[in-house]
């Protein structure tokens, strides 16, 4: 069946009818039917007309098998790997079982009905396993898809010793830094269990502490890491299309080298890599500078992030409130969530650098008073910006609370309406259903004119009463 490298997946929509006709979506429906078309005659008592009305489906579909087998086998990147993948093998069963049947030879055998009910089962057994391996194909696609785990990437992001130049460097070089390490800064991206197993080993950590790290499933906090000292921080991340992204990372600092991981790639080596330094950092000692580098780089990301909420809450705030609709609540209802987000990231951000400024977790190779008086000006803008971000989610909470309440008035309003024009309407239908539309020759003292006049005054004095209620105001 067509998988996703093949040219089909382009925008064009004769492209995508072509995918959509010859996926396995499509065809494991397809093979459904040919099972129950064959299965049909086997059951039921049909008629000559309708038994080869069935068998001309039957052979339509089975030729559609053959057009998509044909174009799988045309544009395979390997032809002979594909002649040799099992499911394939099934492919061409469900396609040249039902040819057999038309030999010559073979014909005249199949006039007995038991082989030809014989050669029916076959037929249910091959187009069933197709319609159940349409499932197991596409989990093994999505799989293949996904490939191979990326190979780890490791980039010197900053060196105290001159000559050290940004850049990706081999993992041996890396392992070998990690075991005897200078006053430089690495960032590893996606590494697997068995890069962490092999950096903790090098770096004399234990081997079942990176990977629950990495995840950020602690609190906020710096805790001992065998030489290092280790905390967890949530990167946010902001593309040039405006895309919003958050990456966890996990600083390891060391009496003079930084080490910093993270699960997926991140931004961070450019932020890194484009980050100033003022006079007051640059006197700091490296472990110092470089962990107030990475965490002042996160705080900016937050900052550009809050500002970006900001301009969106003020854009939202302009939506005229009669004029409420899906759009607006999804627009709301996502920009609280990621106010959300942003706002636990900067709690936890602030609650780490205010442990690092009163001292209470020194990370190794800093602990000085002028150290520390760098991370509580940090610490300040965090408790800042948090406070920012909390007002500004409010004010998204109050925004939605506001359109949902003039909605909810405006439905109050029609709904009262609508109570006002049924109560009207279930007057002379009350009476009508007691009198009858004709009052001529009914036992009844009461002329039309009158019966006229008593509805008309219910009339009224329910829309009075409804009145003196508020409900037509």
């Amino acid at each position: 069946m067509l998988r996703s490298d093949f040219p089909f997946r382009t925008q064009r929509w004769p492209q995508r009818l072509a995918m959509l006709l010859l996926g396995e979506a499509f065809l494991g429906f397809l093979a459904i039917g040919a099972t129950a078309l064959t299965l049909f005659p086997l059951l039921f008592d049909v008629s000559a007309r309708a038994d080869t009305a069935i068998e001309s489906a039957q052979w339509a579909i089975i030729g559609w098998f053959a057009v998509e087998y044909a174009v799988a086998l045309a544009w395979a990147p390997d032809r002979r790997a594909f002649l040799r993948n099992p499911w394939r093998w099934l492919d061409l069963a469900t396609i040249v079982v039902p040819l057999a049947t038309i030999v010559p030879s073979v014909s005249d055998a199949l006039r007995s009905s038991p082989i030809l009910r014989l050669v029916r089962l076959v037929r249910v057994i091959t187009m069933g396993i197709r319609a159940s391996g349409a499932v197991v194909r596409a989990e093994a696609r999505h799989a293949a898809a996904a490939g191979p785990a990326a190979p780890a990437r490791v980039t010197l992001l900053r060196g105290d010793k001159p000559g050290a130049a940004a850049g990706e460097v081999p993992w041996s070089e890396f392992l070998q830094w990690v075991k005897e390490p200078g006053a430089e800064w690495f960032h590893v991206a996606q590494p697997s269990p068995a890069d962490l197993r092999g950096i903790a080993a090098a770096a004399g950590i234990p081997p079942e502490v990176l990977g629950p790290q990495l995840a950020g499933t602690g609190y906020p906090h710096v805790e001992k890491v065998g030489p290092y000292a280790g905390f967890f921080v949530t990167l946010p991340e902001v593309s040039a299309t405006g895309a919003v992204g958050r990456e966890g990372v996990y600083v390891l600092v060391g009496e003079e080298n930084v080490l910093s991981l993270s699960r997926r790639a991140t931004a961070l080596p450019s932020l890194a890599g484009t980050a100033a330094e003022s006079a007051e950092q640059a006197a700091l000692r490296f472990p110092a500078r470089t962990a107030h580098l990475f965490l002042r780089t996160v705080l900016s990301q937050s900052e550009r992030l809050a500002g970006m909420h900001q301009d969106e809450l003020h854009a939202l705030e302009d939506v005229p409130v009669r004029d409420s609709r899906a759009e607006f609540f999804e627009r709301t209802f996502r920009l609280k969530k990621e106010l959300t987000a942003v706002q636990a990231d900067l709690w936890r951000l602030r609650a780490l650098l205010a442990e690092l400024a009163d001292g209470r977790a020194p990370l190794p190779g800093t602990g000085a008073a002028a150290e520390r008086e760098v991370f509580q000006r940090l610490a300040d803008d965090a408790a800042f910006l948090l406070e920012t971000v909390t007002t500004t989610r409010e004010e998204v909470l109050s925004l939605i609370e506001l359109h949902i309440n003039v909605v909810s008035f405006d439905m109050n309003r029609v709904m009262r309406v609508l109570a006002v024009v049924s109560v009207l309407g279930l007057i002379p239908s009350v009476v009508g259903g007691l009198f009858g539309m004709n009052l001529a020759d009914n036992p009844w003292p009461f002329t039309l004119p009158q019966v006229a006049f008593a509805i008309g005054t219910s009339m009224v004095l329910a829309l009075y009463f409804f009145f003196v209620k508020g409900w037509l105001r």
